[in-house]
């Protein structure tokens, strides 16, 4: 590829775990994936965290490989930044005034019910999402006449956190299971009268309905999807990775990994399912990933990487979930085919930095 052009810096902002490892000399894998990747796209890797960038200051600090080890340099401010950490809305206005591309910012407030109602507005993409309400009284009991088992979650929650089990016992009663402490489920029984455990929810921030999915199952407990899709290096879209939650329970509802469910490979889940083809699992699986990318992109500015959550019915219908502006990849722990696709969601976007700068270069 020739020379490494003193103007071909691309900007790595930090997460600032990272970065305090990296600035404190101790070994860090996600920097090693990253300068790897800048290495293979002939871009020098510049690392900061997000408080270095001073508004009206053209220059900025930050870690360079050298020939014996990572050096603190004052350099120019790199034309092309690939942040992993949310930027002020005056260092976003600075560098847009000075011309820099910054990349990944957060694509917008995060809602799960927008979210929903944007995806909504794609007609090829409404048959991949579950019936979904804003919560309240009324549209709980329609919901309640619809469907004998519902999902209630906050609509900004992550992690699993505030998240309810509604279901039909039987002909007049209810269950509602839901979460007193970390990994500590209570239920109460119910028939009419909305428990006050569910209308104080409501009262104490937005929820949303939706109808519980059946999920397809790994050894008896149900798993749903983490799909990462980036921007790489031809500034397409691509499928970075897929990652199983399974449920810790044959009896529990929540896949997320803080709430004690387990990580596993997507091969190691599909192969040998029987009712799941993996070839042709995978195949929707992407094709309805890359299509909502494609979609969520023209309502974001300038986002190269979302981890959706999907889920997956015994039948192979996809389900739009939620999505996760920037996932979180940490230390590999995992060989083989995972280990590539964790290396891929560290080269992916840096080969969009590279793109962008041959876009610049274009007359």
């Amino acid at each position: 590829m020739g020379g490494i052009q003193t103007n071909e810096t691309i900007g790595i902002i930090l997460p600032a775990s990272v970065y305090d490892r990296l600035a404190d000399g101790r070994s860090q894998i996600n920097v090693r994936a990253y300068q790897e990747a800048a290495d293979q796209f002939n871009l020098t890797a510049a690392f900061f965290k997000v408080k270095d960038i001073k508004p009206g200051r053209p220059t900025i600090s930050a870690w360079i490989k050298q020939e014996n080890g990572y050096h603190q340099m004052t350099i120019p401010l790199p034309k092309v930044m690939y942040t992993r950490a949310f930027l002020s809305r005056r260092q976003q206005k600075f560098l847009t005034e000075k011309g820099i591309l910054f990349y990944n910012q957060k694509g917008f407030k995060h809602d799960k019910y927008r979210m929903h109602t944007m995806i909504e507005e794609d007609p090829e993409l409404r048959h991949c999402l579950p019936h979904t309400e804003r919560a309240d009284r009324t549209t709980f009991h329609t919901m309640m006449r619809t469907y004998d088992s519902l999902i209630l979650k906050p609509v900004d929650g992550s992690l699993g956190a505030g998240i309810m089990h509604v279901e039909k016992v039987s002909k007049n009663n209810w269950r509602v299971e839901f979460q007193m402490k970390r990994k500590q489920w209570e239920t109460k029984t119910f028939q009419h009268e909305i428990p006050d455990v569910i209308l104080k929810a409501f009262e104490a921030r937005p929820y949303l309905i939706q109808e519980k999915i059946l999920l397809a199952t790994h050894e008896g407990r149900p798993f749903d999807l983490r799909v990462v899709v980036q921007r790489d290096h031809t500034g397409e879209w691509v499928l970075a990775g897929i990652l199983c939650k399974v449920s810790p329970r044959t009896d529990q509802f929540i896949t997320n990994i803080s709430q004690g469910g387990d990580s596993l490979s997507f091969d190691e889940v599909l192969t040998n399912h029987p009712d799941l083809p993996l070839g042709q699992t995978r195949d929707v699986i992407e094709q309805t990933a890359l299509q909502l990318a494609r979609h969520i992109d023209r309502y974001a500015r300038h986002i190269a990487d979302i981890a959706f959550d999907l889920a997956l019915d015994a039948s192979g219908r996809v389900y739009f979930i939620e999505s996760n502006f920037r996932g979180r990849y940490g230390n590999v722990r995992y060989k083989g085919k995972r280990l590539e696709e964790w290396k891929a969601k560290h080269t992916n976007p840096v080969g969009y930095g590279r793109f962008l700068y041959d876009q610049m270069q274009q007359p």
